[in-house]
């Protein structure tokens, strides 16, 4: 019957719009069922109005048939709510930019104004202007205006998942450290590349305790790739709780740091290319911590007078609290100055259910605080947990708005701009 063949994806939409907050056994199934009408709304949609087209065709036409039907209509305007959502995602990062530009170059428009740090609005889901004033290196990372790029409908429709481009070569299964499974991480150049321009590393997420290289932020990857960067996906040493791997996690991205300053030479990458950390959900924890302990002895044993500094750090729907009791005055980023941090942007997703956006506030609130580089923080409309994963409208504009943020970083060299 019709109505119970749509019942799934009903199921998906609703969620997708109205997601399931608590408890959390039944907020992660509820995040599991909507996924595929979150993510991908119109292949969900073209397949609702298929079933129905194809049942509807049939004689004789029956009531429940009838029935279905008008499940379908509300489940495609369901749809479309949701894919007006993820379009929105555009203008919530160009917003976030803006007044991310408009405080770097104060009320003249000329030199930055020492303002003090307030939180982000909890209204619009941009970041207010108020905020520490800026160095003349965090002003370029975020001065100039983005160009108005139109959705490529292509990618989203055909190519949801983003494979490799024939332009950008792999090199998988490398290693930085002598436990070749826990230190692997895959490298990514654009073919033909004569000169790395940067390094951007991902970290991906999994509770710290799975997870593995090259399954989120596969299309952030490509891009930088394809732009002259140098692009990893890392692991690290897993554990069964957060707490009981750290600060291990923290140890092995600095590592890998090292190693691309020490091994990356022989990978075509100059030892002074300089390096964006990028991590999602649990591996945006460690990408913030790795920006805000750089040079930190008590992170770096044996290569304690290595400069692990970086040019700038990404959060995508990330967890920034403390890992456990035990370790809450070292495993927390926000125990640790910002007056070092490098250029950060972070973007989380509005109905996060897994990390809640209010974590991401929380920390832009000590950044802008504290740190004199540019700190950008935009949400999403309606984003979830894992937005990473496929080419949806959103993501795609998550990735021009990183192409923004990294691309006046190339080329600023092993230092952090101060």
């Amino acid at each position: 019957m019709l109505p119970l063949l749509l019942v799934p994806p009903a199921l998906s939409t609703a969620l997708a719009l109205s997601p399931v907050r608590a408890p959390f056994p039944a907020a992660a199934a509820g995040w599991a069922i909507g996924l595929p009408a979150l993510e991908m709304p119109l292949h969900v949609g073209v397949g609702v109005a298929a079933a129905t087209a194809t049942r509807l065709a049939r004689r004789p036409v029956t009531g429940a048939d009838l029935a279905g039907a008008g499940l379908a209509a509300l489940t495609c305007a369901g749809l479309a709510v949701v894919q007006a959502r993820q379009l929105a995602a555009h203008r919530a990062l160009e917003r976030a930019f803006d007044e991310s530009a408009r405080a770097d170059a104060g009320p003249t428009g000329s030199a930055p104004v020492e303002r003090s740090g307030t939180a982000p609005d909890e209204r619009s889901g941009t970041a207010p202007v108020e905020r520490t004033g800026q160095g003349a290196a965090g002003r370029m990372t975020t001065t100039k205006s983005a160009a108005r790029r139109r959705t490529p409908w292509q990618k989203v429709l055909l190519q949801p998942w983003p494979l490799r481009p024939r332009d950008v070569e792999a090199r998988t299964r490398l290693a930085y450290g002598p436990d070749a499974r826990a230190t692997r991480f895959d490298l990514y150049t654009g073919r033909g590349t004569e000169s790395i321009r940067g390094v951007v590393i991902h970290i991906h997420g999994g509770h710290f305790r799975a997870g593995g290289p090259s399954r989120e932020s596969r299309a952030m990857l490509f891009d930088h790739a394809l732009r002259g960067w140098a692009a990893i996906s890392t692991t690290y040493h897993l554990s069964s709780t957060p707490e009981a791997g750290f600060p291990q996690h923290l140890v092995d991205v600095k590592r890998l740091i090292r190693w691309i300053r020490t091994e990356g030479p022989a990978h075509g990458i100059p030892a002074d290319a300089p390096i964006v950390v990028a991590g999602s959900s649990a591996g945006a924890h460690i990408a913030m911590m790795t920006a805000l302990t750089a040079g930190d002895p008590r992170f770096q044993p044996g290569f304690e007078d290595l400069d692990t500094s970086l040019a700038g750090a990404i959060g995508l729907y990330g967890y920034y609290g403390r890992l456990g009791a035990a370790t809450k005055d070292l495993s927390d980023p926000v125990r640790h100055p910002a007056e070092g941090a490098p250029p950060i942007a972070i973007i989380h997703g509005t109905d996060d259910m897994y990390t809640p956006v209010k974590g991401s506030r929380r920390l832009v609130r000590h950044l802008r605080g504290g740190s004199s580089n540019p700190v950008v923080y935009a949400e999403l409309p309606g984003a979830q947990h894992g937005f990473d994963a496929v080419q949806s409208a959103r993501y795609l504009a998550v990735i021009a708005a990183l192409r923004r943020f990294t691309e006046p970083l190339a080329g600023s060299g092993v230092m952090s701009p101060r």
